[in-house]
């Protein structure tokens, strides 16, 4: 249940704690609390660390504490990474001490029944009473660049802060989230994984970053909530402030028990999540993916960049396609504008060229003289929100080797940069062969450079249609 005596500061204590103490540091491989500490002390968290761990001396070359009454100082987040059942005594010396907030990693607590509810129930009496937050239990915890806090695998997160928020019930998604979306070049205020959500839940950390400066985006994997009302509340508040996208699983029967398992949420009907998240104007997603293309085209474009989509590639079914798709996911691919159509008809006078929107350029690639004029005309025409182009890489890979792939990619990022209209680059590969790794390098090299110049890059025209769609809803 929610509380109703939310306070930023407390919360952002937590986030943005100065010390640590993880309970249940060890040097064993493949233990749970050796797999954290490993990922914590590599990433380098900007203040103390200190090790609890009364049958160790000395771990990773850290010295260790036997209990948290012996550090040099009380810590102000605690990480605890012992089993359930062992954590209740862990939780009261916290109380003692005046912590300021736990992060519970272990499993074993509410979604594991009735007898693990009662421990959760037991643990949050303990915060409530000893005046401390937790976070968790059954999660991964924060990952902050702003103090170098991490998640259980983030020890190679990027260190760069950023405006975008994840708030995750899953452990697992939140680094994958972190990790995908940071080689996309997005970064983050934060990461939590809050897990069963038994104490701070999704509620209240979507009201701390809504308050939170640092963060533009918030955005979030969801399987349930335990107040309906209160989360359309926050939602509400959230979206009249920043861009807000949330993934809602537990739409299937099987997913409503995977989600009963997992963190003991009740995942709801789907008509009504789809309708709390329309009335609160979020941007709702399914998949990693589609959540990692949505960010993307918030950063590079923000919201409501325009429905009116200006298609060109060569090939004429590649642009029958890529129309069918805009106008199935709600965007308009318009007629050119008279001028704008003559002037392309003077560009491209030869056989092979299609002038019109989707437009036809004859090959994947052409002379790059007339293929930097031909995107020009095409972004500047009146009717152009945006502009999308696709490349076979292996084609154009053969057709012009690797100069002339990487010279594509700096006219697209130049015609951004003249006419201020956004660009999109569908890159792809049509029959890779295993073992084409010269395709796949160039790909990622290619893709970093526009990504870094503010020029789109997808992987397929059904991704890239499909972000375009949403950011504009």
């Amino acid at each position: 249940m929610v509380r109703l005596d939310f306070r930023f500061e407390e919360i952002d204590a937590i986030i943005n704690a100065r010390s640590l103490a993880i309970v249940g540091a060890s040097g064993k491989p493949l233990k749970f609390g050796s797999l954290f500490t490993a990922s914590q002390l590599t990433f380098g968290f900007s203040g103390p660390v200190y090790l609890v761990n009364p049958s160790e001396k000395e771990i990773m070359g850290h010295p260790c504490y036997p209990d948290l009454a012996s550090l040099p100082e009380v810590p102000e987040l605690v990480y605890i990474a012992i089993p359930a059942y062992r954590s209740l005594d862990i939780l009261r010396e916290c109380a003692r001490l005046g912590v300021k907030g736990v992060v519970l990693l272990a499993a074993g607590f509410r979604e594991m029944g009735d007898k693990g509810a009662q421990l959760e129930m037991e643990a949050v009496s303990i915060a409530r009473n000893g005046g401390f937050r937790i976070i968790g239990p059954n999660c991964f915890g924060i990952y902050n660049p702003r103090n170098r806090l991490t998640l259980l695998p983030g020890h190679d997160f990027s260190g760069v802060p950023g405006e975008v928020a994840f708030i995750s019930q899953s452990g697992g998604f939140s680094a994958q989230v972190a990790r995908m979306a940071g080689d996309l070049g997005i970064n983050f205020s934060a990461v939590v994984s809050y897990g069963n959500g038994a104490d701070l839940n999704e509620i209240e950390l979507l009201r701390y970053f809504t308050l939170d400066p640092s963060t533009k985006v918030i955005s979030g994997y969801l399987e349930g909530t335990s107040d309906g009302r209160s989360l359309f509340e926050a939602l509400k508040a959230a979206a009249s402030r920043k861009d807000v996208v949330f993934w809602k699983v537990g739409k299937s029967e099987s997913s409503r028990r995977a989600a009963a398992s997992h963190t003991g949420s009740l995942a709801g009907s789907t008509s009504l999540w789809e309708g709390l998240f329309r009335q609160c104007g979020v941007i709702e997603v399914s998949g990693v993916d589609e959540l990692c293309d949505v960010l993307l085209a918030l950063k590079h474009l923000g919201r409501r960049p325009g429905r009116r989509i200006f298609i060109s590639g060569g090939g004429g079914g590649l642009g029958a396609y890529a129309g069918d798709l805009a106008e199935a996911e709600g965007l308009e691919v318009p007629l050119l504008h008279g001028d704008a159509e003559r002037r392309l008809r003077a560009i491209l006078d030869y056989p092979g060229a299609s002038v019109g929107n989707p437009l036809d350029i004859g090959t994947p690639l052409v002379h790059l003289p007339v293929f930097e004029a031909a995107m020009r005309e095409a972004a500047l025409n009146p009717t152009t929100d945006a502009l999308v182009f696709d490349l076979a890489l292996n084609f154009a890979l053969g057709l012009a080797g690797e100069a002339g792939v990487e010279a594509v990619a700096d006219i697209l990022i130049k015609v951004r940069r003249e006419t201020g209209k956004p660009v999109i680059l569908v890159a792809y590969s049509r029959a890779l062969r295993l073992g084409d790794m010269a395709v796949e390098e160039l790909s990622r090299r290619v893709r970093d450079k526009l990504l870094s110049d503010g020029v789109l890059v997808y992987p397929s025209m059904p991704r890239a249609m499909r972000a375009l769609s949403l950011v504009n809803r």
